[in-house]
């Protein structure tokens, strides 16, 4: 008897011209820095331009839209909406309305509502906005040896939410990992996988799955004979070897070419040097030119005067 009392109240209600409201049927998705649409509508249509059109997040409360009177309700929107929603009412007198919010982030994720009440009556809808952020392509490289293994890393960034990441390998076969998640300022995942891998363990691929989307990227490489190639000591003891030479003699001929460019500056300050002075050791301006620096003076500067014979004859 009272289910026969409650239906009958409720038909009543209906045929008074109460209305219901509708929004989208399933998860709103929406990538990071692009737009968002939610679309209300009431059924039977109804003209909803004299009623209080209220968008929220999660609870009645905080406020993303506000339409009241006619008009939008800025200064009651939480301040991190402002500026970035605007209310379509090109078919509210249909009583459909719908709201685009700009520019997402990450932290727009989560539930939304539309309420729209009239004096006496309101109805409310709910649903799921999915922000997506597709990450970079997976960089592969090498961190290490270890014995006859190889260390390999894998790296992306920029991703939301978590995706799966996955080494597989020749035959697209799933293989162990150590993997670790970081998030930026912005709430974006940064993914690391590593693998431990043996000689020719040959083609090997690391690739990210979004969550919600239906997007993979992947990278792949080669490990064959060439990454374990054994190092030549001996080789790299002779190249070692030749560069310090090198580096040594280097330095050795700048130090003389600095101390003759001194020796030149002193003399042209206080004029020629006679040639009896370098036999008698009494040239004190070029006494720290190394030993080899004066050879290569004397030799550019030729013989020097010839000495008369005492006899007088030739």
């Amino acid at each position: 008897m009272a289910l026969m009392l409650s239906l009958v109240l409720s038909l009543l209600k209906l045929g008074s011209g109460q209305w219901q409201v509708f929004g989208p049927d399933k998860p709103v998705q929406a990538l990071v820095g692009e737009d968002a649409a939610f679309s209300c509508f009431l059924s039977p249509k109804t003209n909803a331009e004299a009623m209080e059109v209220r968008f929220f997040r999660g609870q009645f409360s905080s406020v993303v839209h506000l339409y009241r009177d006619g008009e939008d309700q800025p200064f009651m929107q939480m301040p991190q909406y402002q500026g970035r929603t605007k209310l379509v009412k090109d078919s509210i007198a249909e009583g459909h309305i719908s709201l685009r919010l700009e520019n997402i982030t990450v932290l727009n994720a989560g539930l939304y509502g539309c309420r729209i009440s009239s004096q006496s009556y309101y109805q409310k809808a709910i649903w799921e906005l999915q922000v997506s952020a597709l990450g970079s392509v997976p960089l592969i490289s090498i961190v290490g040896y270890v014995d006859r293994d190889i260390q390999l890393l894998c790296q992306s960034s920029g991703w939301f939410p978590r995706p799966t990441a996955k080494w597989k390998g020749p035959q697209g076969q799933d293989l162990s990992t150590d993997s670790r998640t970081n998030r930026d300022m912005h709430g974006l995942f940064d993914v690391e996988i590593s693998l431990t891998v043996q000689e020719n363990a040959g083609s090997i691929s690391c690739s990210m799955q979004h969550a919600h989307l239906s997007r993979e990227v992947e990278s792949r490489v080669q490990i064959g004979d060439t990454f374990f190639e054994p190092v030549s000591w001996h080789l790299a003891t002779k190249v070692l070897g030749i560069l310090c030479c090198g580096l040594f003699f280097g330095i050795v001929g700048l130090k003389i070419f600095f101390s003759k460019f001194q020796c030149k500056q002193e003399r042209e300050k206080h004029g020629p040097v006679p040639y009896s002075w370098f036999q008698q050791g009494q040239d004190q301006r070029c006494s720290h030119i190394p030993a080899a620096s004066l050879l290569l003076v004397l030799a550019s500067r030729g013989p020097g005067p010839k000495k008369e014979n005492p006899g007088g004859t030739g």
